[in-house]
């Protein structure tokens, strides 16, 4: 019998229990993969059936937020999607706080040219005009005051429960890397999707010269385009070189002696994907003065009514928005007055992105509003854009979570309750707990918050939900000892975050395998008898990428004595990471699987998840790929370097399909 046809048979007995099976074509492939386009496997859609891919994919920070946008870009493949403290849920409020905050405190143009002596003092308030805070706080109706942080005092928060040292030095390779994956955000050049403009190739350090043996090679390259910055005439800035006075320059940047800090004299890395204006003319950014940045073109984001709250009828202290229409993600998430984007009907300067009439940039004059069309491409693989234009009927197929830190030094709790407010736009079925006793609460019958006891049925908790993580009960400062709240918070809180993504995940696929396993997992009937037997590191052949890939396989616990298929739960882990680094957690997602300490699951020898295969994929970059992180995504590239690491993740998946026994997709009963 073809393949085909016996799928297509399996389809049809999972599809429905009564004698009367509905008619269903050949499965439609979706890159190379058997999935539910048009919520159907065939492409045909039912109102009385849903299709399930027995697919989820989720993963933390640089993982969570490409998870999500990997589930909403590629609905037909997944059902689950769960983002752990990702900054990257929404990338137009990410990049509002980069250039709010981490790129922000510089003083007006004409302060620092009246003080030009001091232009180079550190934290000299007469040109240096630092820190910015940020109002929006993460949790509704905190006491806590909010974040603030500069270009030159990037905000690190306590080291205790943040994940790393995070040192000025990575951090902006992070921003190199955004720039390789998705474009230069503050730039748009007609040559290069990565360089500022009149930047030229060779102001570049090759990524190759990260290989370990080639370090030396990489400071005295380093070193030299320090030395020799690019200086560039004529460049105009609506803020900070409104008549093109000044040479607007390359510049380079370090870490200082306190983390995040930066130190006059302390410049050793290109900033390879920035500008300065130089002020005073000796070829070097110093210390106040402006990095520069040009997106989009100015506007007045009050709405599409055009009027600002202040003025409209009716404005005052009991009436603050006589219109309705300030955006809030929670309250009003309509709104477009103050949402950080253009809405039609808002007033904007049509003087192209450097803001300056006359000097005919990119958009100059057309009629339109406009934005560098890096922004915009970053944009549009946005998990918040793509979840307010996602297909209704494929949103209503997924089942998502998100959690973030309270006090995470990233934002990410206030960048994912952007993406919340989105998704609460579309469905009313969403869910937010506040910390670990309020999820406990929801999700199980008594005491502390346990994954494995927690009852995440779509019946109990709805179909999607969102966690804050962090004691409301504090404020910063308070717990900076041990790390509540913070981006990967204390030890006990990274194990509950990482296991409620496969225990969300197992309570939304259905006919699942939940029966308990007796004896220890070398007993379990694998060929030699020992873990390494069900958590395998492996690799596949990209054509992609043209290299090996490697990535880590958990087999469930019967794996090796039947022919069982089984449901799949993609992670993906952060920048800084690779896929081995979560070899050590394959035993902690063995456990729940083989058995339960709840009474009535024990007395029904069940397991607390039901069994499933857990593959880790690989999103660390290689030497002349990227610097940190790959964001799991098509590269557009530096200088000719345009790997394709999104297209490496869905050789992944066809890797999984034939190498091990995955559950074919099928309809169900809504």
């Amino acid at each position: 019998m073809p393949a085909v046809r016996r799928v297509v048979l399996l389809l049809l007995v999972a599809a429905c229990s009564s004698a009367e099976a509905p008619e269903v074509g050949p499965p439609q492939p979706v890159r190379g993969l058997l999935g539910c386009p048009n919520d159907g496997v065939d492409g045909v859609a039912r109102d009385d059936l849903t299709c399930v891919t027995y697919r989820g994919v989720g993963g933390v920070s640089m993982g969570g937020g490409s998870a999500m946008r990997i589930a909403l870009e590629n609905p037909e493949l997944f059902d689950v999607a769960v983002s752990l403290g990702s900054p990257y849920m929404d990338l137009e409020y990410f990049l509002i706080t980069v250039a709010e905050i981490s790129n922000g405190g510089f003083c007006p143009m004409e302060q620092l040219l009246d003080n030009l002596d001091a232009i180079d003092a550190k934290d000299d308030p007469n040109t240096w005009c630092g820190p910015v805070a940020l109002d929006e706080l993460a949790l509704p109706e905190s006491e806590c005051s909010g974040f603030s942080g500069d270009y030159n005092h990037h905000y690190r928060g306590p080291s205790a429960g943040r994940g790393g040292s995070f040192n000025r030095v990575s951090s902006l390779e992070i921003v190199h890397d955004f720039a390789i994956a998705y474009g230069n955000p503050a730039f748009y050049s007609s040559e290069s999707t990565y360089r500022p403009p009149g930047v030229p190739a060779t102001h570049h350090v090759p990524l190759a010269l990260s290989a370990s043996e080639r370090q030396a090679e990489r400071a005295a390259r380093r070193a030299e385009i320090c030395a020799e910055p690019v200086v560039l005439e004529g460049v105009y800035d609506r803020f900070y070189n409104p008549e093109g006075t000044f040479d607007v320059i390359t510049y380079c940047d370090g870490n200082g002696p306190t983390n995040g800090e930066y130190e006059p004299g302390t410049a050793d890395f290109p900033m390879e994907v920035a500008l300065a204006v130089d002020y005073n003319g000796n070829r070097r950014r110093d210390y106040g003065e402006p990095v520069i940045a040009q997106p989009n073109e100015y506007f007045e984001d009050v709405g599409t009514d055009g009027v600002a709250s202040a003025d409209e009828p009716g404005f005052g202290p009991s009436n603050p928005d006589p219109n309705g229409d300030d955006y809030h993600w929670r309250d009003n998430p309509a709104g477009t007055e103050r949402n950080i984007r253009f809405d039609a009907g808002e007033p904007y300067d049509d003087f192209g992105l450097d803001g300056v009439d006359g000097t005919g940039d990119y958009g100059e004059g057309n009629g339109a509003f406009d934005q560098s069309p890096n922004v915009e491409y970053a944009f549009s693989r946005s998990p918040r854009r793509i979840v307010e234009s996602i297909d209704d009927r494929m949103l209503g197929r997924l089942h998502l979570w998100a959690d973030a830190g309270i006090r995470d030094f990233l934002l990410s709790a206030q960048i994912t309750n952007q993406f919340w407010g989105a998704l609460r736009q579309r469905t009313d079925d969403t869910a937010t707990f506040r910390d670990w006793d309020g999820l406990a609460a929801a999700t199980q019958d008594e005491g502390a918050y346990d994954p494995a006891r927690a009852d995440f049925s779509e019946a109990r908790i709805g179909r999607h939900g969102y966690l804050w993580y962090g004691d409301p009960a504090v404020c910063p400062g308070v717990d900076a000892e041990t790390g509540r709240g913070n981006h990967v918070g204390t030890a006990k809180e990274i194990l509950d975050r990482i296991l409620t993504t496969f225990a969300f995940a197992s309570a939304r696929w259905p006919d699942g395998d939940f029966a308990s396993s007796s004896g220890s997992i070398r007993e379990q009937g694998s060929p030699n008898g020992v873990f390494e037997d069900f958590a395998l590191v492996e690799s596949f052949d990209s054509d992609a990428l043209g290299r090996e890939v490697p990535y880590v396989v958990v087999l469930p616990p019967d794996y090796y004595r039947g022919e069982n298929r089984y449901p799949v739960m993609y992670f993906l882990h952060g920048q800084g990471q690779k896929a081995t680094d979560l070899l050590a957690s394959a035993l902690l997602m063995l456990g729940p699987q083989m058995t339960s300490d709840v009474d009535d699951r024990k007395a029904r020898r069940r397991a607390d998840w039901q069994k499933m295969i857990i593959v880790f994929a690989d999103g660390e970059c290689q030497v002349g790929e990227c610097h940190t992180g790959t964001f799991y995504l098509d590269h557009r590239g530096a200088e000719g370097e345009a790997v394709r690491h999104g297209e490496a993740f869905f050789e992944l998946m066809r890797t999984i399909d034939d190498r091990y026994r995955t559950k074919p997709p099928a309809m169900k009963p809504r």
